[in-house]
Parts: C-alpha cells; sequence; structure tokens
C-alpha cells in the first residue's frame, strides 16, 4: 500500500508560504502533500479521507505552531537570563575576584614601604589573595588569632591545599578596626616589618574581612 504524509500548519509557518515534512528516505512508496498555511482542518480531513479512500496508507502529521515556541522562549528568555545574572551579580569587588578597597589600600602602603627601603614592589597574586581572605574569615568564625589554623594547618600547609607554588613564604596576621592601624602595627612589630620589607619576596596578597572583635581581620602572605 502506497503511503502518504500529510503536513498540517496550523499558526503561522515554520518552512514557509508552502510548509510540508519531507517524507522519510526509507518509504520509497511515501509521497508528501503539501498543505497550504491557512487551509482548514475540514479541507485537511477531506483530503486525507479521499487519499484513502484511493487506497494510500495515510500518515497525518500536524506541526503546531507551539513546536516553535521552544526557541521563541529561548531567545527570549536569554536576555532576562542576563538579567537575572547580572543583577544577581556579586556587589563586592572580593566576590568579583578583585581587591577590595581597603585590599588595594594596604598593597599601596606595603609597596610604599619596600619603595622606601629601595626594594621592588610586590606583585599582587589573586591566587594568594583568596587564600588570605579564607585565613581571615577562618580566624574570624572559629574565634582564634593564630598562624596555625584548626581546619588548614600552617600557613605552608594552606598554601600547599591552596595549589601555590614557592620558594619562599611568609605569613602576617592582624587584627585592627582601620587599615591605617594595621598597617601601623605591623610596621612597629619586627617580624612582621621584615615580612613587608623581604627582597626575596615577589608576590602578595591580602585579604581583609569585616568581622570579629578587632572590627576587621588582616592577613598577608607573602611569596618569592
Amino acid at each position: 500500500m502506497k503511503k502518504v504524509v500529510v503536513a498540517s500548519i496550523l499558526g503561522a509557518s515554520l518552512f514557509g508560504v508552502n510548509a510540508g515534512i519531507s517524507h522519510a528516505a526509507d518509504c520509497p512508496q511515501s509521497q508528501n502533500v503539501q498543505v497550504q498555511q491557512g487551509q482548514s482542518s475540514a479541507d485537511i480531513n477531506k483530503l486525507i479521507e479521499s487519499l484513502k479512500a484511493q487506497g494510500f496508507d495515510v500518515q497525518a502529521q500536524n506541526v503546531e505552531q507551539q513546536q516553535q515556541a521552544p526557541a521563541q522562549e529561548k531567545t527570549q528568555a536569554a536576555p532576562k537570563q542576563a538579567q537575572q545574572q547580572t543583577s544577581a551579580a556579586p556587589k563586592s569587588d572580593a566576590a568579583a575576584g578583585q581587591l577590595t578597597a581597603d585590599e588595594k589600600q594596604m598593597v599601596e602602603k606595603v609597596n610604599q614601604e619596600r619603595e622606601k627601603a629601595g626594594v621592588k614592589p610586590l606583585q599582587v597574586d589573586m591566587e594568594l589573595t583568596k587564600m588570605a581572605r579564607v585565613k581571615a574569615q577562618d580566624m574570624i568564625d572559629n574565634n582564634y588569632f593564630d598562624h596555625n589554623s584548626p581546619k588548614y594547618g600552617s600557613p605552608f600547609d594552606m598554601m600547599k591545599k591552596f595549589g601555590i607554588q614557592y620558594q619562599t613564604a611568609g605569613e602576617n596576621l592582624a587584627g585592627n578596626s582601620s587599615v591605617d592601624g594595621a598597617h601601623t602595627s605591623l610596621m612597629n612589630s619586627q617580624g612582621h616589618r621584615e615580612n613587608i620589607l623581604k627582597s626575596d619576596y615577589t608576590k602578595v596578597g591580602i585579604g581583609i574581612v569585616d568581622g570579629g572583635k578587632y572590627g576587621k581581620m588582616f592577613v598577608q602572605e607573602f611569596t618569592g
């Protein structure tokens, strides 16, 4: 028995004025009947009945406009999704992968001290910065102030966990309500001052997190 595929387009045409669905390649006796856009269901039914009467095995396929909706929804949803992503994007510089204003200020102060001492400035390393922020937050969350973290171990253990490579490394910690206050305290301490001015160090990551009993927690990570 010969086969006929009847394609009915309801609504706007998806394929142009003379819309139709091609017959399957593995049905050599199949024939394709194109139905004009806007042709009524009654006319299509009459056509199907007429074909059946002629001995055709009619396979009717309805291609409705709703089938086009997913593509439209995807197109329309894209700007909305982008808008949602934009509106939901983190507002803080830290969350956006940039230095915060406090961190920038402290980096500048550190490099000013190095310049006065005739030492090359340190380059900001964002991986070190991320680690420093995590350490600062860890001290606030777990209420301690120490180079050894109960969760991450020593600064060098922590660097290893963060995949940071170095030949020499150091860490400074401070708790203060302001960048100026923390910097002054660090520079007035011999060990911390030596870290800030050490010529072997080439990179720095400074993490400053609000919170804790000091107001702000400061962590400086150095590598060379």
